[in-house]
């Protein structure tokens, strides 16, 4: 069968960068593509996100992701900001692994704006060239389900290159932050440069440390649905508390439903202080069951009250005698 071009629909048309097809379309998703296509057909204004999420039937929210990854692949720039600078020689690519943004807070976390940039073209000699790193990136796209961005594909050629974190550190961070919900590679590159801060700078140590913070988050889980708390992040304070339960007191769950029992039923609202204090004192005591926990506690209520009981057979005999003498 022989094919030609039907001119009807070329009476308007609009231009499409030879670097989509050159560069980009083998590493894009369909959707970013279908929305790079609606952004170029609106011409010279600004693109209408709420016009190409009607359009494609999809939220505003999925077609601001898909035109993040066209500006960090340099085909837009921001309507209220100038166009981006050249990027620098691949010789100032990677920067020393000392260079860092430091935080109001004194926490130093490593940024994108903090170092130097690859460009697509340098990105695409390291996948080519370093069977490694692509075998790295293939990995993280394949267990994400999605392409890297640009901007991705440069943090992890810093993660790797500058940094030199193993394929092993990295995959199972990656993992971690999966499982927490968080893809992208700028959440993982804040996460790795706080463990690298703590020291956390193998395969070994990270999978120790993930095993600590998965441990830590099911024991706040296991808190948060016994005391009937909302799904919010515990303070700093009460969450010291909960690991000094599981991990120092070693408290079994139904002790720590007791004590909040009590505390609820004497403050009228959950203190984790005060709950705190009763499993301090029951573990000073060795107490490690509710059995225990309500004995100990008829105790002391007898001895705050004093042993008054008496024989009231001979009460009423002597009361008799007297009555009749």
């Amino acid at each position: 069968m022989a094919y030609q071009i039907n001119f009807g629909p070329w009476g308007s048309v609009f231009a499409v960068p030879t670097a989509v097809a050159d560069r980009y379309l083998k590493f894009c998703s369909e959707l970013q593509l279908k929305v790079l296509l609606l952004a170029l057909r609106q011409g010279q204004s600004p693109v209408d996100s709420a016009a190409v999420a009607a359009r494609l039937g999809i939220g505003e929210a999925e077609v601001d992701d898909c035109l993040q990854y066209w500006l960090e692949s340099g085909l837009f720039c921001q309507s209220d900001a100038p166009a981006p600078a050249p990027l620098p020689a691949a010789s100032q690519a990677l920067p020393p692994r000392t260079t860092a943004e430091r935080t109001p807070d004194a926490q130093t976390i490593t940024t994108l704006r903090a170092r130097g940039h690859l460009s697509p073209a340098e990105i695409n000699t390291l996948l080519r060239e370093d069977r490694q790193f692509a075998g790295l990136a293939a990995e993280l796209e394949r267990a994400r389900g999605s392409v890297l961005s640009p901007s991705e594909q440069e943090i992890l050629a810093y993660l790797f290159g500058s940094l030199e974190l193993s394929p092993d550190y990295l995959l199972v961070a990656a993992a971690y932050c999966r499982d927490k919900g968080k893809k992208k590679l700028s959440y993982l590159e804040k996460m790795i440069a706080g463990w690298l801060e703590q020291g956390i700078d193998s395969y070994e140590k990270a999978e120790c440390h993930i095993r600590r913070l998965v441990r830590q988050e099911d024991h706040e889980s296991r808190i948060r649905r016994l005391f009937g708390l909302p799904e919010r992040a515990l303070t700093a304070r009460e969450k010291a508390c909960v690991t000094r339960w599981f991990e120092e007191y070693m408290t079994p769950e139904e002790l720590i439903r007791l004590a909040y029992d009590r505390t609820v039923e004497a403050t009228g609202k959950v203190s984790f202080a005060y709950i705190d204090k009763i499993l301090a004192a029951w573990a000073a005591k060795g107490i490690t069951t509710v059995q225990a926990a309500v004995a100990d506690r008829n105790a002391a209520v007898r001895a705050a009250e004093g042993d008054y009981s008496f024989d009231l057979s001979e009460a009423m005999r002597i009361m008799e005698q007297n009555s009749n003498g």
